[in-house]
């Protein structure tokens, strides 16, 4: 049973309002992506295949983007810290630029997708122990639920992972260890 694309199981209120606009296409431009082994990147494998890179609240981590793209980085600070007050009182929990907003792509002519907002897995790219590690750690792509309720084969989660860890190293350089989480 292949990995079929599939929406998230739930999106944050920002999730809704915002594509991370820090992310990186390793496939188009992987000279965006800089290995800052102090932080946590989410990666998505999008509907489409492209692997997706970004990472939640990324103004907090200007180190680990070209300074061309600090300012989009306190424009994405400055409308989560206006919006939070508005979450907390409507007492929702909301991130700030998760799993859900890398998954968005678009047709070369600009105008979204009708697959935008699949993914086929997504989780976590850190730096740990000495190497790089990929996970299927996210709540949303990870598989998590699908894997305990037999939907989805540990197999084909497994070689999706291989896949997109293949890639990394291809276009990014980085030998990369998988890390499942069942």
């Amino acid at each position: 049973m292949p990995l079929r694309p599939k929406l998230p199981a739930r999106v944050k209120p920002s999730e809704l309002t915002m594509i991370n606009p820090v992310w990186i296409d390793i496939q188009q431009n992987p000279e965006e992506f800089v290995a800052d082994t102090s932080v946590t990147f989410l990666w998505v494998m999008r509907g489409d295949g492209a692997i997706i890179l970004g990472i939640e609240e990324p103004w907090r981590f200007p180190g680990a983007f070209d300074p061309s793209v600090h300012d989009k980085l306190e424009e994405m600070r400055e409308h989560y810290e206006t919006r939070a007050k508005l979450w907390a009182e409507l007492g929702e929990k909301d991130g700030s630029g998760g799993h859900p907003t890398l998954a968005a792509w678009f047709a070369e002519t600009g105008e979204a997708s009708d697959y935008a907002g699949f993914a086929y897995l997504g989780g976590e790219l850190k730096y740990q122990d000495g190497h790089w590690v990929l996970s299927n750690e996210s709540g949303r792509f990870g598989r998590g639920q699908e894997l305990r309720d037999g939907s989805v084969s540990e197999e084909d989660v497994r070689e999706t992972m291989q896949a997109a860890a293949t890639r990394i190293d291809e276009l990014l350089g980085l030998t990369v260890q998988l890390k499942f989480r069942g």
